[in-house]
């Protein structure tokens, strides 16, 4: 098997897995996918922030996805997204314009900060 085919695989294999868990617990596949892009494209990313741009570019569809599922199994109440979707998409979009600017170092630090965290208020 070539490096070429042994990339896809482990990348395919980090999608799907990318997909179970934002679908298990509505979050959490971007993490996969920066780690997976991260490890496979370590070589050709000319900056890490480009891992980081690319998730956003899979979780989109992904976080639809799983929405629709949830909304079709009557679990997402309505009335909470709406209030939630317009800050949201307006965070996604400043924090795009950000990225630029923030140092690797303090991006590493938050993005861990909030795997962190989250991983915290699941267990507790």
């Amino acid at each position: 098997m070539t490096k070429t085919s042994k990339d896809a695989l482990f990348l395919g294999v980090s999608a799907l897995l990318a997909g179970l868990i934002n679908g298990l617990l509505g979050a959490g596949g971007g993490i996969i996918a920066v780690w997976a892009l991260s490890h496979v494209l370590s070589g050709q990313l000319s900056d890490r922030r480009d891992a980081f741009a690319n998730a956003l570019v899979i979780m989109l569809p992904l976080s639809a996805i799983s929405a629709i599922g949830y909304g079709m199994r009557g679990l997402a109440d309505s009335g909470e997204l709406g209030i939630l979707f317009i800050p949201a998409i307006i965070g996604g979009f400043c924090g795009a314009l950000v990225l630029d600017k923030i140092n690797i170092k303090w991006l590493k630090l938050i993005f861990a900060g909030i795997i962190i965290y989250s991983g915290l208020s699941m267990l507790f």
